[in-house]
């Protein structure tokens, strides 16, 4: 039996997200995007949706209303819809997702955006005094550390009511135990991961490793590899990676170097996945323009002719310049969210 589900993502790797999706679920069927969210049904069981790399967060949804009004008329629509849900096959699900475990307590997170005549909270209550009759009695509310929550999602005129099946470490990764100043969030580098298109021939590098989280990702991938290489000027990087590569149990070969001449042979790796200093914590707008330039001329001498290069950067027009006078032609580019400031992900192949 097929169920509907929704993920949410950064922003703009909403895509990314569902092709994920899709190639784990042949039975997958997108519903609509939304920002940041794609809603599908599958019949994929909670434990492997949980299994997702490019995804924050994992909901069974309770009620999908497509045309919410702004006044606050509206919130007798959101309770009525979360009344007649079905709670229980909710909860069901729930359960399969941890253990078999019953949930003793729950709270309601809500979002909001777009205008109303109500607030946030207003929706989360409309959805809380509904699920006070629908739920076990057994079941307390409480504001915190809940072991189920109820999120409300509202943009515009659409709401999406759900259970949330994920924790905190379906972002954050139990591998994740160091970090570094501008450390890559693990969802962006396991997306950056599914646009170098992946093979089992794969000599993979990131020569701007930071804490390993890329080539952890590409690691963990369904795809295997041939082999993994990686490096940072920081040898505080180099460490902080190695130890996050062993939590992880993904070996990997590290080094300390700079990037813009690497100990590797000409041609010698198939696919450069890499974040890119963004000028902000690390480095300087006016440094990355003779940087970039220098990044590009050597990721070409060591990439193969049929190799990809995918890269993260807010400087865009900078990296673009430098992958032209390079001889770096672009496939793709994908617009996202990093830590509130727009960037991109590049993907580009030698012209």
């Amino acid at each position: 039996m097929s169920y509907l589900y929704y993920v949410m993502t950064m922003p703009g790797l909403e895509t990314i997200a569902f092709s994920e999706i899709h190639a784990r679920f042949a039975d997958a069927e997108l519903v609509k995007f939304s920002r940041g969210i794609a809603l599908f049904r599958t019949a994929a069981s909670p434990a492997e949706l949980l299994e997702l790399r490019t995804v924050e967060d994992v909901f069974v949804t309770l009620a999908h209303i497509k045309s919410l009004g702004p006044g606050r008329d509206a919130l007798r629509v959101v309770h009525g819809a979360t009344l007649n849900a079905n709670v229980n096959e909710a909860l069901t699900l729930w359960r399969r997702a941890h253990h078999g475990s019953l949930p003793k307590t729950w709270r309601v997170v809500s979002q909001k955006s777009g205008y109303h005549e109500f607030r946030r909270i207003d929706a989360g209550e409309s959805v809380g005094a509904a699920l006070q009759r629908n739920l076990p009695r057994g079941m307390r509310l409480v504001k915190d550390d809940a072991d189920i929550e109820f999120w409300v999602w509202i943009s515009g005129s659409e709401v999406l009511i759900g259970v949330r099946l994920s924790d905190a470490t379906m972002r954050h990764r139990h591998y994740k135990q160091e970090h570094l100043p501008a450390s890559l969030r693990p969802t962006i580098a396991a997306a950056m991961c599914v646009l170098s298109r992946p093979t089992a021939q794969d000599i993979v590098l990131d020569p701007l490793c930071g804490a390993g989280t890329i080539l952890i990702e590409r690691g963990l991938a369904e795809v295997p590899y041939e082999a993994l290489l990686g490096g940072d000027l920081r040898e505080e990087a180099v460490t902080v990676a190695q130890r996050n590569a062993r939590h992880a149990r993904v070996e990997m070969t590290l080094k300390t170097w700079d990037a813009r001449s690497l100990p590797l042979e000409e041609g010698s790796v198939t696919r450069i996945i890499t974040n890119l200093p963004f000028g902000k914590q690390i480095g300087t707008p006016e440094k990355n323009v003779k940087l970039y330039k220098d990044l590009a001329h050597e990721f070409r001498r060591v990439s193969r002719p049929d190799g990809l290069l995918v890269a993260l950067t807010s400087e865009n027009r900078v990296w673009e310049a430098a992958l032209r006078e390079q001889n770096w032609r672009i496939t793709k580019k994908v617009v996202l969210v990093v830590l509130g400031q727009p960037a991109s992900i590049f993907v580009a192949a030698r012209a």
